[in-house]
């Protein structure tokens, strides 16, 4: 009786093997469809964040130089690799089918590579179509704003500089709110948005608060026409060749009006615009257009552009005491005219190779508003009076 007792227990776990190993079967198994759940519903979340996130890009490289050093475009009779090349990364996440969060960053070769915010702003869509925007944006005072930076989309090798370099800065932080009008075959868009921004350049560091502004624009995919009207007040100072101050500036008024169109059948293209700038105090005035017209041959896309860039209250300052109107006249007042011709090919799908030769020159009096023609108070002339700036340029997509 005592030999039994003992091998019961023994006898009990041979006879439970059996059950016990198809026991650990079913857990397996269990265990095995939870992980491939698990893995399924990691994949799904995936694939949706994938969905809801769109990602591209924007490259140009750049090659720049002159017949002398006057300084268009910062080009002087060495290669430049650096002032026409950058690089950008913008990237979409759909928060939900209204709602959008964007951010654009920017490397130039001009700022040393560095990283920049350039866009970073919450998008909305109410059911009424309005849309609404808050963050940093691209300041819409010109037709080609919203690819200022996209070489690809723009016709010529850079945006005209009489017109798009009289505004120190191209973004500002701040809100706007847009809405569409659908007609049969155009659309007419209208924009309002305000904020602040800040521009720092050779000769002075302002501040721009209470940046409010308009536009109107009307498309049919071949015509478009847009108007315009930006308001600010300006704070700051001018500086010297040390970067120290010489003058203050305190909250003046400033105001930007702009009008423009551009014509695009596939086959002919032209696009024009016309701005004026006015500050109140003494800084400078001034109103400055341009047009480019262009034909597409097959890939091949010859264009000319005529621009011209014055100031408009150069009376105001010969009118001051000599000791203040001079050194003002010469620092602030500008005239220019540039003549481009050039060529854009579009080698490959998404890439764009451009040449260009622009010659500016009618002066006037003045240095052109070119910051390495200095003045020669013994011959009471500045260093140059034209300059030929030579480009060479690749714009891609990704």
């Amino acid at each position: 009786m005592s030999f039994n007792l003992k091998a019961l227990p023994l006898a009990i776990s041979v006879a439970m093997l059996p059950a016990l190993a198809v026991a650990n079967d079913a857990t397996d198994e269990k265990l095995a469809k939870l992980e491939q759940q698990v893995k399924s519903l990691q994949k799904q979340q995936t694939a949706n964040l994938a969905d809801k996130f769109n990602f591209n890009g924007f490259i140009s490289v750049g090659y720049l130089s002159a017949n002398n050093s006057a300084g268009y475009n910062n080009a002087t009779t060495s290669a430049n690799f650096e002032e026409d090349s950058k690089l950008g990364f913008q990237g979409t996440f759909n928060i939900s089918d209204q709602t959008q969060a964007v951010m654009q960053l920017m490397m130039r070769g001009e700022n040393d590579w560095d990283v920049e915010a350039e866009w970073a702003y919450i998008s909305h869509r109410f059911d009424n179509g309005i849309q609404a925007r808050a963050g940093k944006l691209r300041v819409p005072l010109f037709m080609y704003s919203d690819y200022l930076d996209i070489g690809y989309a723009q016709p010529f090798a850079r945006p005209p500089l009489e017109v798009y370099g009289q505004i120190p800065f191209s973004s500002y932080t701040g809100g706007d709110i847009s809405y569409d009008v659908e007609f049969d075959d155009s659309t007419l868009t209208l924009q309002g948005f305000g904020g602040q921004s800040e521009a720092e350049e050779d000769v002075a560091l302002l501040d721009f608060s209470n940046l409010v502004g308009a536009n109107l624009s009307w498309t049919d995919l071949t015509w478009t026409l847009r108007a315009v009207y930006g308001q600010a007040s300006l704070e700051g100072y001018l500086k010297d060749e040390t970067g120290s101050p010489i003058m203050g500036i305190d909250d003046e008024k400033a105001t930007f009006t702009g009008v423009g169109a551009s014509y695009d059948n596939g086959s002919f293209l032209a696009a024009t615009e016309w701005t004026a700038v006015k500050v109140d105090g003494l800084l400078a005035d001034t109103e400055s257009a341009y047009l480019t017209v262009g034909y597409r041959i097959e890939s091949f896309t010859p264009y000319v552009t005529v621009a011209y860039l014055k100031t408009t209250d150069e009376d105001f300052r010969s009118a001051l005491p000599p000791q203040i109107g001079v050194p003002l006249g010469l620092a602030l007042n500008r005239e220019r005219t540039a003549y481009s011709l050039g060529l854009r090919w579009d080698a490959i799908d998404n890439v764009a190779l451009k040449f260009d030769v622009t010659y500016a020159n009618d002066f006037g009096d003045t240095g052109g508003d070119l910051e390495s023609n200095d003045y020669n108070p013994l011959t009471g002339e500045f260093m140059y009076d034209s300059t030929t700036v030579y480009s060479v340029k690749i714009d891609a997509v990704f």
